[in-house]
């Protein structure tokens, strides 16, 4: 029996024999990152597509909830996931802005408990937005209108919260 580690403190968990077969020990040889990097550079695998694909995903999930075809609870599951997809992708095929702000929309999402309207409507702006700077395929943040993104985006989620906070009158 273990003993419960304290709070805050740090706990090591050893892999069991049977996955350490599996997955070997030990790190992983600088040559074989080199090359993993070297294969990610020279991709050109275009991201505008898929990230189109994730989201049309995202529009029919609101559809879907919205024609009772989905409850609130797993739609807004299923959201997290496709903007968590999004995230991850754009950051792997270096759009680092759809990638920060697919980020700040699933923290939002990952706060929230109910998938109301105000919330559905700033899933529509990322959505909306995403597609608008695939169009224009710009990653350029020097353009000081879309810089301004990230933080518009930060502002709605304050109104979000501040309608929520608020007594009803």
């Amino acid at each position: 029996m273990r003993n419960k580690p304290k709070s805050g403190q740090v706990v090591i968990l050893k892999a069991n024999f049977a996955l350490r077969m599996k997955i070997g020990k030990g790190g992983i040889a600088p040559k074989v990152l080199l090359a993993c990097r070297r294969v990610m550079e020279e991709n050109a695998f275009d991201f505008a597509p898929m990230a189109r694909d994730i989201l049309k995903t995202i529009l029919s999930e609101i559809e879907r909830m919205r024609a009772n075809k989905r409850s609130h609870d797993e739609a807004l599951n299923a959201l997290r996931i496709q903007v968590m997809q999004f995230k991850a992708n754009a950051a792997t095929f270096r759009y680092p802005l759809l990638s920060e702000i697919a980020h700040k929309l699933l923290d939002f999402l990952d706060q929230i408990d109910q998938l109301d309207a105000p919330a559905i409507e700033i899933v529509l702006a990322f959505h909306d937005t995403a597609e608008k700077l695939l169009v224009r395929r710009d990653e350029n943040r020097t353009d000081s209108r879309t810089r301004k993104i990230p933080e518009e985006f930060e502002r709605a989620f304050e109104r979000y919260w501040k309608r929520k906070t608020a007594p009803a009158s």
